[in-house]
C-alpha cells in the first residue's frame, strides 16, 4: 500500500497485482506530437522499454486541472484534458512507482482552483534566485499552482529609480524573468505583487517623495509612532508615482493577474485627507484611489488583486469593487471570521480569495494551532462559498528575523488541504512533511517543527500576529524612543511576565527540541535556521524573566547579562543564516534591532555594561 500526495478525489484498488519493474517510459509515437511540449515537463527518461507502456490520453471531458491514472497489468494510461493535468499525474504516478503496484484506478482534481503562496522578498530580507527556485519545487511537489513575490520599498528593480537601488538588496528584471519561467514550467503562475497605496515607507523616507505623505509627520499607532507609511490619496503626484510603478513592473510578466495590495493605509483620514474622508467617507475616498489604480492595471490587460482588510469592514462601497477584481480576505489569528467574511462577499457578488498565514513573523519559530487553523477555515470556506482558492502568506515584520524552515511545515499544509479540502488531510501532514519536505527518514522533522511553533502555549497572555517572546525585541526597541524607557518597556510586558517555573519549563522545552533536532537525518542549513530559532527565542525568554520580582535579583541580572554577552555571537549567526539563503539585502537594518536590545538590556542592568545610554 502507498500514500498519495495531495489526497486524491477517487482511489479504486482492483483485483490482482502488477508487477511495476519499468526504468524507462515513452510516449507512442503517435502520441509524440501531441504532447511535444508536455515532454518537457515528463521528469521520466524517455526511451525504448521491455515492460509495459505509459500512453497519455486526451478526454475533453476532464476539467483543466482533473487527469485520470489506470494502472492494469499490460498498461498504464494517464488522462486529462490539459498538459497540466497530464503534469499533475506525473507527479502522482512517481508517487505511486513501487515493484508490486496493484491494479489502481484513479480520479483526481482540485477542491480549489487557485493555490496560492505569498512570499514576501521585502521588509529588509531578498531570497536569492536559487530559494526561490527551491520555494517553486516544494510547491510543485503539492501541486500549488500560483506563487507571489511581495514587494514594497526597493526589492523590485524598478528602472525609473536606479538611484534608490541598492547593491543585492533587490530582484533584477532578469531574474523576475529567470523565476517566471521557472514557475511556468512547473505549472505555476508567478503573479507580480506590488504595494501602491500603504507600506510606502520607504519610498516616503526619500526626499523626492515626502510630500506624497498623507502624514508627513507619521502616526502613534500601537503604542509608539510610526513614520510615515501612507500616499495621499489626493494628490495627483501619488497616482503618478503608483502609475511609474506599474510601468516598471507589470509589462515583465506574462500572468494575467497583479496584486495591488492597498493594504493598511494607516494614515488615511487622519492627515491631509481627513476633510475630504469626513465629507465623503473614508471607504469612498478609498475606493476612488483604488480604482484609479484599477483602471491603470487594466490598460496592461491583467486582473487585479485586492486585500481586503479595508473594504470588509466598508459594506457601504462593496458594490463599487469592480466584478472582476479579486478581493483577498487575509486572517492570520486562529479566531479570525473567514466563515462571515466570506459569505458576506458570496452575497455580494465579489470574488474572492481567502489569505491564511504561515505565522512565522513576529515568532521566529512559528505558532503552529494559528497557522493550521487559518489555513483549514480559509480552505473549507472558501471552498464552502465558491471562492477562486487560497494564498498563503509568510511575512516579514519587524526585522524578518524568521529562517525559511519556520515556514515549509504550514506551507505543506497549505498546500496539501487547498488541493482536498476534506477531513483528515492533517494525518497526512507529518508524513509528508517528514518525507518530501525535509527528507528526513528519522522521522523528527515534522513532530519537531509543530511542536517547536506551539512554545507559546507556556506563555501567560495569547498574543495576536506575534508571540510575547518576539514581543521583547519589539518593545524594548520601541522603548528607546522613550524619555522613560524602562517603564515604557515594563508596562508593555506586565502582563506577559513569566513565572519562574514557566521559565524554567519553556527553556527545558526548547533545550530538548534542540536535543531532538541534533537526532534528525536533515540537511545541515535546515538544523543550522532551526537551532538559530531556538536560540533567539531563548533569548528573549531570558529578558522577560528579568522583569519577575519575585525571582533573585542576582539571578535576574545573571540573565541579562548573559544577553549582554552573547550579542556579537548572536549577531554573526544571524548573519550566518541570513546568508545561507538569502541576498545580503538590509540585514543591518534588521542587525540594529538586536543592538537596540541590549541596550536596552544594558539599562535594565542599571547602564554598568558600557553600552551608549
Amino acid at each position: 500500500m502507498y500514500v498519495i500526495y495531495p489526497k486524491p478525489q477517487r482511489v479504486e484498488f482492483r483485483a490482482g497485482q502488477f508487477d511495476f519493474n519499468i526504468k524507462k517510459v515513452f510516449f507512442e509515437q503517435k502520441m509524440e506530437n501531441v504532447f511535444s511540449e508536455l515532454k518537457k515537463f515528463v521528469d521520466f527518461e524517455i526511451g525504448d522499454v521491455n515492460a509495459s507502456q505509459i500512453l497519455f490520453l486526451v478526454k475533453k471531458d476532464l476539467g483543466e486541472q482533473a487527469y485520470e491514472i489506470e494502472v492494469t497489468e499490460q498498461k498504464i494510461v494517464l488522462s486529462a484534458s490539459q498538459e497540466v493535468g497530464f503534469f499533475y499525474a506525473v507527479k502522482t504516478l512517481k508517487q505511486m512507482l513501487n515493484p508490486h503496484m496493484r491494479n489502481v484506478f484513479i480520479h483526481d482534481e482540485p477542491d480549489l482552483n487557485t493555490r496560492g503562496f505569498m512570499f514576501d522578498i521585502s521588509r529588509n530580507k531578498v531570497p536569492t534566485v536559487d530559494t526561490i527556485k527551491y520555494v517553486i519545487d516544494l510547491m510543485s511537489g503539492l501541486k500549488m499552482n500560483h506563487l507571489e513575490l511581495y514587494v514594497e520599498g526597493f526589492s523590485f528593480e524598478y528602472k525609473s529609480f536606479p538611484q534608490y537601488l541598492e547593491k543585492e538588496s533587490y530582484i533584477t528584471v532578469e531574474e523576475y524573468k529567470e523565476i517566471e519561467i521557472y514557475a511556468n514550467s512547473k505549472y505555476i503562475d508567478l503573479v507580480p505583487n506590488q504595494n501602491g497605496f500603504g507600506h510606502m515607507g520607504d519610498w516616503l523616507k526619500k526626499d523626492e517623495f515626502k510630500d506624497l505623505a498623507e502624514s508627513p509627520k507619521g502616526i502613534h499607532l500601537w503604542g509608539t509612532h510610526r513614520d510615515p507609511s501612507t500616499l495621499n490619496p489626493l494628490d495627483p503626484k501619488s497616482f503618478e508615482l503608483v502609475k511609474k510603478m506599474y510601468e516598471d513592473m507589470i509589462p515583465h510578466s506574462t500572468s494575467k493577474y497583479f496584486n495591488m495590495n492597498f493594504d493598511e493605509p494607516f494614515e488615511l483620514g487622519k492627515g491631509r485627507s481627513k476633510e475630504v474622508c469626513e465629507e465623503k467617507g473614508l471607504s469612498n475616498v478609498y475606493m476612488d484611489f483604488a480604482l484609479k489604480a484599477y483602471d491603470e492595471i487594466k490598460k496592461y490587460n491583467k486582473i487585479p488583486l485586492i486585500w481586503g482588510d479595508v473594504l470588509i469592514n466598508h459594506t457601504d462601497v462593496l458594490d463599487r469593487v469592480p466584478k472582476d477584481m479579486i478581493f483577498v480576505d487575509w486572517g492570520y489569528d486562529a479566531e479570525y471570521p473567514f466563515a462571515k467574511n466570506l459569505l458576506k462577499l458570496k452575497n455580494a457578488g465579489i470574488k474572492f480569495m481567502a489569505a491564511p498565514g504561515s505565522s512565522s513573523w513576529t515568532s521566529i519559530l512559528g505558532r503552529t494551532y494559528d497557522s493550521l487553523t487559518t489555513v483549514r477555515n480559509a480552505c473549507v470556506y472558501t471552498k464552502l462559498y465558491g471562492g477562486e482558492g487560497i494564498l498563503m502568506t509568510d511575512w516579514g515584520d519587524f526585522g524578518h528575523f524568521q529562517p525559511l524552515s519556520v515556514t515549509l511545515t504550514p506551507l505543506a499544509y497549505a498546500g496539501l488541504l487547498s488541493w482536498r479540502t476534506s477531513e483528515g488531510t492533517y494525518k497526512l501532514l507529518k508524513h509528508y512533511v517528514n518525507k518530501f519536505i525535509f527528507k528526513d527518514n528519522t522521522n523528527i522533522m515534522a513532530d519537531l517543527m509543530l511542536d517547536l511553533g506551539n512554545y507559546n502555549r507556556y506563555e501567560n497572555a495569547y498574543a495576536s500576529n506575534g508571540t510575547n517572546a518576539f514581543h521583547v525585541l519589539m518593545y524594548a526597541n520601541w522603548a528607546l524612543k522613550e524619555d522613560d524607557p524602562i517603564e515604557y518597556f515594563t508596562t508593555k510586558m506586565n502582563d506577559k511576565i513569566l513565572t519562574y517555573q514557566k521559565y524554567l519549563a519553556l527553556q527545558d522545552f526548547l533545550a530538548a527540541k534542540a536535543k531532538d533536532l541534533q537526532n534528525a537525518n536533515i540537511d545541515e542549513v535546515v538544523r543550522a535556521e532551526v537551532q538559530y530559532g531556538i536560540n533567539l527565542v531563548s533569548t528573549f525568554i531570558k529578558v522577560n524573566i528579568s522583569l519577575n520580582k519575585d525571582v533573585d535579583e542576582n539571578l535576574r541580572n545573571k540573565y541579562l547579562q548573559e544577553v549582554i554577552d552573547s550579542e556579537q555571537s548572536l549577531i554573526d549567526e544571524i548573519r550566518k543564516i541570513w546568508l545561507l539563503r538569502n541576498k545580503v539585502s538590509s540585514l543591518e537594518k534588521s542587525i540594529t534591532y538586536i543592538n537596540n536590545l541590549v541596550i536596552f538590556v544594558s539599562k535594565l542592568l542599571g547602564g554598568k555594561n558600557g553600552k551608549k545610554q
